[in-house]
């Protein structure tokens, strides 16, 4: 029998026509691009990441802003997003969510010890992504919903992070994912390769962190 992949709609994050996103649904689907790094900076239970994914959703040239956020629908559900943008925007985008926190932090009613210690783990996490170069088209996430995996949801996102980085004039696309992540052989089969690996033992030994890949695509 022929299996029928449905119809997969790939659009922009445009506030001017929200699609009804499920509670914690970009959260969600950030952690699930490396589980044991956001829970290692944010914690496992998910709430602070969720608070800051929300925040920084609504305020443009934020880390985790809609602004750079494509969408994928399936008979208009969430089914998946990339976030990717160009490489300078890296730094520039978290600096601008850092910025942005004070609010949040006080909503929130984070202790300084609590902050402190998100901060150290971030910078700590950070170590293991290589430089962002200003000539790539960086992906910083991209994740399927667990519903709609196997059915090609992700190789259509990934299809247009490609095109976008193409038609923008990018040499390379390049992103970051953890060694043991699946994802790593479906990069390959779009002919990503690995660029560099990057290993913290402290992580390792403390967290369980397995190396880092910078995988690239040459456009």
């Amino acid at each position: 029998m022929t299996r029928t992949m449905p119809a997969v709609l790939i659009g922009a994050a445009d506030p001017a026509a929200p699609v009804d996103l499920p509670a914690g649904a970009i959260a969600s689907l950030i952690r699930a691009t490396g589980p044991v790094s956001y829970d290692y900076q944010f914690g496992p239970d998910g709430t602070l990441l969720r608070a800051v994914a929300d925040h920084s959703w609504a305020i443009d040239g934020t880390l985790f802003a809609r602004d750079m956020t494509m969408l994928a629908l399936v008979d208009g559900q969430l089914a998946g997003m990339a976030m990717a943008f160009p490489g300078d925007d890296f730094y520039r985008r978290k600096a601008a969510l850092v910025a942005s926190l004070p609010p949040l932090i006080a909503e929130l009613a984070l202790d300084p010890a609590e902050l402190e210690g998100l901060m150290i783990r971030a910078e700590q996490a950070s170590y293991l992504n290589a430089h962002v170069p200003s000539h790539a088209w960086y992906l910083l996430a991209l994740a399927v919903e667990p519903t709609w995996r196997g059915h090609a949801v992700g190789a259509a996102l990934l299809t247009d992070v490609i095109a976008r980085g193409r038609a923008a004039g990018f040499a390379e696309v390049q992103l970051d994912v953890l060694a043991d992540n699946p994802a790593v052989d479906f990069y390959h089969a779009f002919g990503f390769r690995i660029l560099a690996e990057i290993r913290s033992p402290e992580l390792s030994e403390r967290a369980g962190f397995p190396s880092e890949y910078r995988m690239g695509l040459t456009l």
